[in-house]
């Protein structure tokens, strides 16, 4: 498990990594401000650095950052599957890396040793640690819901009064062209994650080959943990209890999980996009390719949408939209490209059809639909790197269809159901719902999007264009969990199910065959990501049931312990809300529902 830290091998890590990353990379960015405040931080309260995690690359690139800055170097979490890389296990291991099971199961002896070794390092305070609060890597670009196990053990001590106080660093960690993109769509499609080992790593030495434009490096402000638990936290609760026992009160499990999205949605204002997420969100709303001219009028109104709503985009002044636009396209050449008359198409769409034109008339196979597939959803994940700063926003054009005028009550209701609907795709603070829905509101209004009188929110001419927007953008997860439900219903009571992942796997298969055949043209509801988070939704708010006991409802699914899960009513009142958005969007995307 522990790290064998050497400084010999950090020097040796310090002169090769310049070199790799020349050769991958334009750029590295990294906020000096951000660096600075972390320097001092350092000197103060043992520090926790909390990296955004959305490839490989994020272990090692902490700490060449901090190398090239003279702070001292992280101890890392990682998981126990670098184990079984020869040589490379110990290079990890040797820059400050200890591995950590996936899961601990039942393993008490395995928990109480990780836990001393953890809060050790941190009581020791030589050197900050790291880990990745999403627990793996987001293979979708939108950030996982957060893992609490580590965060509680590292902030027991504290707790427990062995420290003063503890500082939590949120990084945003942007990469312009992520290394593995084309695995995280194949992954997302059920083609399994290939096993770390060495020779993977060795046969992948091709990625040299090719330009991954610039990565984004983006320092949080440091978060006191003392100065959060100030009316939140009674640490005297621990002053009497032992203290090699690990517990904690039911109060402050909710604190810990409170704070974990605290940290998670201050991690998401540190992200940077670049300006290929603009364009590759637009693209997926034109399958049958734009016209660059338009593509860059495009780009700069949702860039300034974007920039309006609180996000960052790394844009170069002294560059023309156009030069931009042809940049990013070169850097991403493998997912689009320019036609000779100047218009914009996703690569392997050679089979889609632009909007208004006749449908195909033959058939494709499920394994054309998958290879097409591939790209939508490689670029479905840099669109999704959009969603932290637009979720909100998205959630009130959602609520408005096509309505242009309606009452905030009604509103705030709907809101409220769309938060909970979609609290498995996108991060919403469980205890700000409120605060949140009348801030996005404020914000809209202050950028001329909305009008709010008395009790009635209606919507500009601008404010129109921006809800269309939105509600394409977003068309997909809504239909994705659309066609959840209608499987669901649709099945026969002596249907067994063994998982929730195998039920996705159907239901990915029902999609595959409705666009194989013509009548869907939404390649993102293919992803596994969505259709499992659509399953697990059902679950919680009660549209399958828990039931051990005969049934005789519309199928069940058999879970590990022999449970039994059982279509309910409220899986027909999710279907039936969503029958409307989606009953308005036919015609958008031409599906026969």
């Amino acid at each position: 498990m522990a790290h064998n830290f050497q400084m010999s091998n950090i020097r040796v890590l310090g002169y090769l990594f310049p070199k790799i990353y020349r050769n991958l990379y334009q750029h590295i960015y990294v906020n000096r401000a951000g660096i600075e405040k972390l320097r001092k931080t350092m000197k103060e309260t043992p520090v926790v650095l909390l990296p955004s995690h959305r490839s490989y690359n994020d272990f090692l690139l902490m700490s060449y950052i901090l190398y090239h800055y003279n702070l001292p170097l992280p101890r890392i979490a990682a998981g126990a599957d670098f184990m079984a890389m020869k040589f490379i296990n110990n290079v990890l291991r040797w820059a400050g890396a200890f591995y950590i099971r996936r899961s601990f199961g039942s393993d008490k002896l395995y928990w109480a040793v990780f836990t001393e070794y953890v809060q050790r390092l941190m009581v020791n305070g030589e050197a900050p640690l790291e880990f990745f609060l999403e627990g793996t890597r987001s293979r979708t670009g939108k950030s996982l819901p957060p893992k609490l196990g580590l965060l509680s053990v590292v902030l027991e001590p504290f707790l427990k009064g062995k420290v003063s106080d503890i500082s939590l660093i949120p990084i945003g960690v942007s990469y312009e062209r992520i290394l593995e993109e084309t695995l995280y769509a194949r992954e997302m499609l059920g083609i399994p994650k290939p096993k770390e080992s060495t020779s993977g790593l060795i046969k992948a030495r091709s990625i040299f080959e090719d330009d991954y434009g610039s990565i984004y490096i983006n320092f949080g402000e440091p978060i006191s943990i003392r100065s959060l638990c100030e009316g939140h936290v009674d640490r005297s609760a621990y002053s009497l209890a032992p203290r090699f026992l690990f517990s904690l009160t039911k109060s402050d499990q909710r604190f810990i999980f409170e704070l974990a999205y605290t940290v998670l949605l201050e991690q998401q204002k540190t992200l940077v996009i670049s300006p290929w997420v603009l364009i590759a969100s637009l693209l997926l709303q034109s399958p049958g390719g734009i016209p660059l001219e338009y593509l860059c009028k495009r780009v700069e109104w949702l860039k300034d949408v974007f920039v309006n709503l609180g996000g960052n985009v790394k844009w170069p002044v002294t560059k023309s939209t156009l030069s931009v636009v042809k940049a990013s396209l070169s850097v991403h050449h493998t997912a689009a490209s320019v036609s000779k008359n100047n218009h914009v198409y996703i690569n392997s769409a050679s089979t889609w059809t632009a909007p208004g034109e006749a449908h195909p008339t033959v058939a494709m196979t499920k394994e054309e639909v998958m290879t097409i597939a591939t790209t939508h959803i490689l670029l479905g994940s840099y669109r999704n790197q959009l969603t932290p700063m637009l979720k909100q926003a998205a959630m009130i054009a959602l609520t408005f269809a096509k309505q242009l005028t309606l009452n905030k009550d009604i509103m705030m209701s709907r809101y409220r159901f769309l938060v909970n609907l979609m609290s498995k795709e996108f991060i919403f603070h469980p205890r700000t719902l409120v605060q949140d829905f009348d801030a996005i509101l404020r914000k809209l209004e202050a950028s001329y999007y909305l009008v709010i009188s008395d009790d009635n929110i209606s919507l500009t001419t601008q404010g129109t264009t921006l809800m269309q927007f939105l509600q394409k953008m977003f068309h997909p997860f809504v239909l994705g969990y659309w066609f959840a439900c209608q499987y669901i219903l649709s099945l026969n009571p002596d249907e067994e199910i063994s998982t929730t992942n195998s039920l996705a796997r159907d239901i990915q298969d029902t999609v595959a065959c409705r666009i194989a055949e013509g009548d869907l043209f939404e390649y993102d509801i293919l992803s596994l990501n969505v259709l499992e988070n659509a399953v697990k939704t059902c679950i919680q708010l009660g549209g399958l049931v828990n039931n051990n006991r005969n049934y005789s409802s519309a199928g069940h699914i058999a879970g590990e312990a022999d449970n039994q899960w059982e279509a309910s009513p409220g899986c027909q009142a999710v279907r039936n809300w969503l029958q409307n958005p989606i009953d308005i969007w036919c015609s958008m995307v031409r599906i026969s529902p």
